[in-house]
């Protein structure tokens, strides 16, 4: 008896439902924090690409706006914040099947490790091969396209993740040293990551000469700072809070 007593206690998961209203909560306050990044930042670099389209106009006086500019920032707001909710109830479901497999002591490490991969695959990927373009930018006869595009991509990320997540099982399960095993994940998830770059088509859709480099890559920019202000606070909430219920338990 005193054995078992001194013996460490099994560390049991939590159980789902409090898993995902904790991830809801996150989700609520990551999707806050990127509709404020779009307000103070993204807007402004939408700003110059707007003037960059009505500059292009025939001449001719256009309606009035159905819709206001400010109307259209306060839907946006409200809209990222939903599909914020919506995206990590689909991340607490994937963090609850995952969990045992994740590095980390804590659930703060572990629910880290599943946002920056979660980053990596439908953030920065797509960011490198078929980056975000502003309004000046684009021909809609191309849409169909640049959209098979970015699912592919998102499907060769989602792949990587997978293949680079059963290397590191079999390696563990041979006995490698954490770092021999870590060595391999990034060189193979590299090795993807590169086979993607190259092989998938470019976007088809080239810079017109009368939009500056700087209004395209200030927009690029934003997106992505955008997206990553989104990521960071999933990770950074959901993993505090599920860590809290851990602990309680």
């Amino acid at each position: 008896m005193a054995a078992a007593l001194d013996s460490p206690r099994q560390e049991t998961a939590p159980r789902f439902a409090p898993v995902l209203g904790r991830f809801a909560l996150a989700g609520v306050a990551a999707g806050a924090a990127s509709g404020l990044w779009a307000l103070a930042v993204t807007e402004r670099a939408i700003a110059p690409a707007l003037a960059v389209e009505e500059a292009r106009g025939d001449g001719h006086e256009h309606g009035e706006e159905l819709v206001s500019r400010g109307t259209q920032l306060v839907g946006g707001f409200l809209g990222t914040v939903v599909a914020a909710v919506v995206f990590s109830v689909v991340v607490a479901a994937v963090y609850a099947g995952v969990r045992h497999r994740l590095p980390g002591r804590t659930d703060v490490g572990r629910v880290a490790v599943l946002t920056a991969i979660g980053f990596g695959v439908f953030a920065l990927l797509p960011a490198v091969k078929i980056p975000a373009n502003p309004p000046a930018v684009g021909d809609p006869d191309t849409v169909g396209t640049r959209t098979a595009i970015y699912i592919a991509v998102l499907g060769a990320g989602v792949v990587t993740a997978l293949l680079v997540s059963a290397l590191v099982g079999t390696l563990r399960a041979r006995g490698l040293h954490p770092s021999a095993v870590a060595a391999a994940a990034v060189l193979a998830g590299l090795a993807l990551v590169v086979a993607t770059v190259l092989l998938v088509p470019d976007n088809p859709d080239g810079i017109a000469a009368d939009v500056p480099a700087a209004v395209v890559w200030d927009f690029r920019l934003a997106s992505l700072g955008q997206l990553a202000v989104m990521w960071t606070t999933l990770g950074l909430v959901a993993g505090y809070l599920v860590d809290r219920l851990a602990r309680r338990r």
